[in-house]
């Protein structure tokens, strides 16, 4: 019998892909936005992953923040995005294996899986802030919103 992951329902993939890289050796650690900021400030470099559309909305207001999406929008939209296959790389030119890394997204999802790939890839202070940006709002940390794109 032939199988596709295709097959299985989104939150099953979900479980295969956090078995694999709980399996890695790799341990994700997951800070709230409160310890992120304390970290965030104290020199650790934000590493957004969000698309570049969100990322323009807004994002953390911070001294070392880098910008590289996770996952890429794709022509169907919202619903539409694929791994970004040069994720590690772009990382790797922008950061050290060794740099503190807060890693962040719009909720949590995308840095929880971002994290875990970095880890298995040897980054070693690595480490997911739950809550993404929408918490880090939410709390009403500093953000910022670049300017709009007639203003650029």
């Amino acid at each position: 019998m032939a199988f596709s992951v295709a097959q299985l329902p989104r939150w099953s993939v979900f479980l295969l892909l956090l078995l694999v890289f709980c399996s890695s050796g790799a341990k994700v650690v997951t800070i709230d936005v409160r310890a992120a900021k304390d970290l965030i400030e104290t020199g650790s470099i934000y590493l957004d992953v969000r698309t570049v559309e969100e990322f323009l909305k807004g994002h953390v207001d911070a001294v070392n923040i880098v910008n590289i999406p996770y996952m890429l929008n794709t022509s169907k939209g919202r619903a539409g995005k694929v791994m970004n296959p040069d994720f590690l790389k772009e990382v790797s030119l922008a950061c050290n294996k060794e740099d503190h890394l807060i890693v962040g997204c719009q909720t949590g999802g995308r840095s929880l899986y971002a994290t875990a790939a970095l880890l298995s890839d040897g980054f070693k202070n690595v480490k997911d802030m739950g809550g993404g940006y929408a918490e880090w709002s939410q709390n009403k940390f500093a953000v910022k919103i670049p300017l709009a794109k007639e203003e650029l």
